[in-house]
């Protein structure tokens, strides 16, 4: 099985032109036919592997269940971890220094998500109120196996063009393989944060433990 710069840029959820900065670095196994780059699917399994990232060729190597399955936001927020004392005075630094936070996020794929994310703020600001922003990218991450949400604690407030005017100092990342995912835990969050309690409570900068277990509280009394 042979795929193209396209198809490739798909399954792995990156941009075309990072599959071909990728292969100009030499960081892909390649080959040409003619003057296409082309991609074997044995190798480009090899080398997932042994750069411990996530990797299928079709969605119909899943079973069912994997694929139509969800996560709670409590999970996804433990997956992603949480972040303090990111001191940056700008959105494009902040999101910068908060990618190269993000453990689950493969070394190789930083700048094209760094990239998703500015031309994501740029087209329309994530900062939806209350000195919060969810920042994430327009298409999904394939080459997670898991969703993350990182939730990340700016030492200093930072115009983020939100939709009140207000500067923002928390960020949740979104940032999941497929569109269902991505779509169940921005619902699950926004009805986290239409309570003035929790906002409040994130205002207070819990801990990871205090954080995970008040979404845990919220997910136990209402359906999301």
């Amino acid at each position: 099985m042979e795929l193209s710069v396209s198809e490739l840029s798909k399954h792995l959820g990156v941009a075309p032109d990072t599959i071909e900065r990728w292969v100009r670095q030499g960081k892909l196994p390649v080959f040409k036919k003619g003057i296409k780059y082309r991609f074997d699917a044995q190798e480009l399994k090899k080398w997932a592997s042994k750069h411990n990232i996530y990797f299928n060729f079709s969605q119909t190597d899943l079973p069912q269940k994997e694929i139509e399955s969800v996560i709670p936001l409590s999970v996804a927020v433990q997956n992603g971890s949480v972040y303090f004392d990111v001191q940056r005075h700008d959105v494009n630094s902040v999101l910068k220094f908060c990618v190269e936070k993000i453990s689950r996020i493969p070394d190789e794929f930083k700048t094209d998500l760094l990239d998703r994310l500015i031309k994501r703020e740029k087209a329309l600001s994530t900062g939806i109120g209350n000195g919060i922003a969810i920042p994430h990218p327009r298409e999904q991450l394939s080459y997670l196996e898991s969703p993350v949400v990182s939730v990340c604690f700016l030492d200093h407030p930072v115009d983020y063009k939100a939709l009140d005017n207000q500067p923002v100092s928390i960020l949740f990342f979104i940032l999941c393989p497929t569109l269902k995912m991505h779509l169940h835990l921005l619902s699950a969050l926004s009805f986290c944060l239409r309570d003035d309690l929790f906002i409040g409570f994130l205002k207070s900068r819990p801990d990871p433990v205090a954080l995970v277990e008040k979404i845990e509280i919220i997910q136990k009394t209402n359906p999301i």
